[in-house]
């Protein structure tokens, strides 16, 4: 049975989202062809086992930077990046001498390679890579052409426009998204030759089927909305393919831990509590267990 939508949480959370998503876009080993990797989180054990990293630099937008988490790293202004997000433990867990976190909340995959619009005197993302960085991971994507805001907005109001933008919208907007995500790949590896280079998904905010009052969308809706959510992997997983880099997908790792989940949830519903993430945003859980899949990865 359709949940009844519930127009104080949706507004909050769509609110919240939307401001975040558009208001603020703007040694060394060689660099292998390696499969898709479908993550899972690590044990705990496995730590020894990780590479040692000297130079590690990430980029993304704000699934990477992690707005709402506490606390807000020195200097990260309108790109909201928290100490606890995926990047920061992941450095941790590599113990990296040195960690450039320029990920920023709103950003597209056009602020990788050239300032974001409306931050003033912001640099493009790839300018903090160089040639002696060893690692960079990147998270970008589902800002583009506004498919997140776009697709959140369209299937929180009381008509059929959910699953008309992921029919007919959505496709269009992703196909670019290969192409620039590509681009911007092979721009970094130009960069840094020797450098691993590994693009990340993103995790899950809707079930498989169904849908709860955390979401508060309709199932109908909720089934366009996974729709959508399983394009963006599939072509964020031929852009890493094409730019012979490996793809994290976080599809499988986050089954049963979407934001209809209760206390095993790795992502936020409409309407998040504490100082635990935004509205459709990773939670600290979430943000922990990425960075336990990309070190699995490595």
């Amino acid at each position: 049975m359709p949940a009844t939508r519930r127009p104080t949480a949706i507004v909050v959370g769509v609110l919240a989202t939307l401001l975040l998503l558009v208001g603020c876009t703007d040694g060394p080993r060689p660099q292998t062809a390696r499969p898709d990797v479908t993550a899972r989180p690590s044990p705990a054990d496995t730590a020894a086992a990780l590479p040692t990293v000297g130079s590690y630099v990430s980029l993304g937008d704000s699934f990477t930077s992690g707005p709402g988490l506490a606390n807000l790293q020195d200097g990260a202004g309108l790109c909201l990046r928290s100490d606890h997000n995926w990047p920061s433990l992941l450095a941790d867990l590599l113990q990296a001498s040195r960690f450039d976190d320029v990920s920023c909340a709103g950003a597209r995959t056009r602020d990788i390679r050239q300032p974001a619009a409306g931050l003033t005197g912001a640099r493009p993302q790839i300018a903090a890579v160089t040639g002696s960085t060893d690692l960079v991971t990147v998270g970008i994507g589902g800002n583009d052409g506004g498919l997140f805001s776009s697709l959140i907005g369209a299937c929180t109001r009381a008509n059929d426009t959910c699953a008309s933008f992921a029919r007919d919208g959505a496709p269009a907007i992703l196909a670019r998204t290969v192409r620039d995500v590509e681009a911007s790949l092979d721009a970094i590896k130009a960069i840094a030759p020797d450098a691993t280079v590994v693009l990340v998904g993103y995790l899950r905010i809707m079930p498989e089927t169904g849908t709860c009052r955390s979401i508060d969308i309709p199932s109908a809706d909720a089934a366009a909305l996974v729709a959508t959510e399983e394009a963006l992997d599939r072509s964020l997983s031929v852009a890493a393919r094409g730019a012979d880099v490996t793809f994290v997908s976080l599809r499988a790792a986050s089954r049963g831990h979407d934001a209809c989940a209760g206390s095993r949830a790795w992502t936020n519903g409409a309407a998040p509590t504490g100082r635990d993430g935004i509205a459709f945003h990773p939670r600290l859980a979430g943000m922990r267990a990425v960075a336990r899949a990309v070190a699995d990865a490595l």
